[in-house]
């Protein structure tokens, strides 16, 4: 693991992508069909260390470099271990977890591109739009279908009272 720059890799779809800099190379437009979230960024499998375990997401997804994250500050960066450098293919990069930003991914139903936030997607072993989630409420459990009108209620109801604030 680089603990300098933000030099780290991921996995894409079709070879390995460099995240030194996400302002070149090859960067997508990523846009939410829902909410209109836009931004520039990369597409596919991603893959990421933790503290002892490498993690990998089930599904291709968008990500970037998180813009966020000051890679200046080691005080929180993870520190390779001899046996982890050991233990790892040589020339093999992983990213660490705090060094990704996912955004979105794809709709396993409809196809379209969705942003992570809870009103516009949900992730039930694969992800899925709030739209095909409410038109196919059968095809889910009774229990995860009344947590999102629950949570999705109580985001309403505490927009309508930061509304009424100002």
């Amino acid at each position: 693991m680089d603990s300098g720059g933000g030099e780290s890799s991921c996995r894409s779809s079709s070879d390995n992508c460099d995240l030194r800099n996400d302002r070149e190379g090859n960067l997508i437009k990523f846009t939410c069909f829902l909410c209109g979230l836009t931004e520039n960024c990369r597409y596919g499998l991603v893959e990421v260390s933790g503290r002892t375990h490498t993690y990998q997401y089930k599904d291709e997804m968008y990500y970037m470099l998180d813009p966020f994250r000051n890679r200046n500050v080691n005080e929180r960066r993870l520190t390779r271990t001899k046996t982890d450098i050991d233990n790892k293919p040589s020339g093999s990069k992983t990213a660490n977890i705090f060094d990704i930003l996912v955004l979105g991914a794809i709709c396993s139903i409809c196809g379209q591109s969705v942003c992570i936030d809870e009103d516009c997607s949900v992730f039930y072993t694969k992800t899925f739009c709030i739209i095909c989630v409410n038109r196919e409420k059968t095809h889910f459990p009774k229990s995860f279908v009344e947590q999102i009108d629950a949570v999705r209620k109580q985001r309403k109801s505490e927009r309508q009272e930061l509304k009424r604030s100002f």
